[in-house]
């Protein structure tokens, strides 16, 4: 096992990516692998994405559905990115399925605890770790018709904060990057839904939510994985338990 050296050089650092199939996953297997990282990622279904990582980056996938008891067929990573999530209810509380919040809650942050669970007891040993935990701007926002998705991510906040204090003496960073919209297949599936159900075009959805943002855009898959490149490298390294913005000025 290895770690970025001081110029930045990662060959044989590995990485595991959740959710490593979507446009956000896709962007940081290409990121890490283009830096010299050994790059693993979780999938459930998109074998042709999956495949095309595989060839393209030398990357090892694993389909691994997270709704359902799993075990990694090894937990020795240096670098855990926990990118899957899934959001499944646009019902105000009173209305909420608890399926769909036990589920949920499962995929948004029991995974990721199990995850960090795991990778801990060996970057423990080795004297150094990175953990970056994807949330959202509703990790730090309240929002309507969003409680499973609001709480799960706010969860996850206080994770991330939780294990930045308890292993920071171990060499070990745990950081959170809290995206607004992302450019994405998911966020064309999400425009699609609403505006089938409002009676708008795709397009003015997504203009619409891009007029929230200051910047007037949405953010890129790129952006978010530049963004988790730079807490896993050593000019990152007395970064710990923050909770970053990539919203174009949404939250200020």
């Amino acid at each position: 096992m290895a770690h970025p050296s001081p110029d930045g050089a990662s060959s044989g650092v590995r990485v595991l990516i959740t959710g490593g199939t979507g446009s956000l996953g896709e962007a940081m297997v290409a990121a890490f692998a283009k830096a010299g990282y050994q790059v693993f990622f979780q999938y459930n279904q998109n074998e042709p994405v999956a495949q095309r990582l595989r060839s393209t980056y030398s990357a090892t996938g694993l389909r691994i559905d997270l709704a359902s008891q799993f075990a990694l067929p090894s937990d020795d990573f240096d670098v855990l990115i926990n990118n899957a999530g899934i959001n499944e209810s646009e019902e105000l509380t009173d209305r909420v399925d608890p399926m769909i919040w036990e589920k949920m809650l499962r995929v948004n942050l029991t995974v990721p605890f199990l995850l960090i669970r795991a990778v801990l007891p060996g970057m423990i040993h080795r004297g150094w770790g990175r953990i970056v935990n994807i949330g959202s701007i509703y990790s730090l926002r309240a929002a309507t018709h969003r409680a499973p998705y609001v709480a799960t991510k706010h969860g996850l906040s206080g994770l991330t904060k939780t294990v930045a204090r308890e292993y920071a003496a171990h060499g070990i960073t745990c950081n959170e990057i809290c995206p607004s919209a992302v450019e994405s297949r998911m966020m064309n599936r999400i425009a699609g839904d609403k505006a089938q159900r409002q009676g708008n075009t795709i397009t003015e959805i997504l203009d619409g939510y891009r007029a929230l943002i200051p910047a007037k855009r949405m953010a890129t898959p790129e952006e978010v994985a530049s963004t988790s490149l730079h807490l896993c490298s050593p000019a990152a390294g007395f970064i710990n338990g923050a909770s970053v913005p990539v919203d174009g000025g949404l939250l200020t």
